[in-house]
C-alpha cells in the first residue's frame, strides 16, 4: 500500500500496528481521530491458547481502551 502512496498512485488507510511494523521514509502519514472502528480477533484451537496468541490479544484490547473517548 505504502509503495503505492510513494509512487503517486493515490491515498490509503493503515492500521497504527502496520505503520510501527514498517514505515517508508518517502510517506507521510497522519493520524485521523474521532473515527469509532470495531476489532474483531479469532483464534484457532482449543483453549488455552498459546502465549504469543494471548499477548496479542491483550495488546489489542489495550490499545482499544486508549482509543475510547472519556464519557
Amino acid at each position: 500500500m505504502q509503495a503505492h502512496v510513494a509512487a503517486g498512485a493515490g491515498v490509503a488507510t493503515l492500521p497504527g500496528l502496520a505503520l510501527q511494523a514498517h514505515r517508508r521514509p518517502d510517506v507521510h502519514a497522519t493520524e485521523r481521530t474521532g473515527f469509532t472502528r470495531r476489532l474483531s480477533t479469532v483464534t484457532s484451537g482449543d483453549p488455552p491458547d498459546p502465549p504469543a496468541t494471548v499477548a496479542l490479544v491483550q495488546a489489542l484490547q489495550d490499545a482499544a481502551r486508549r482509543d475510547v473517548p472519556p464519557t
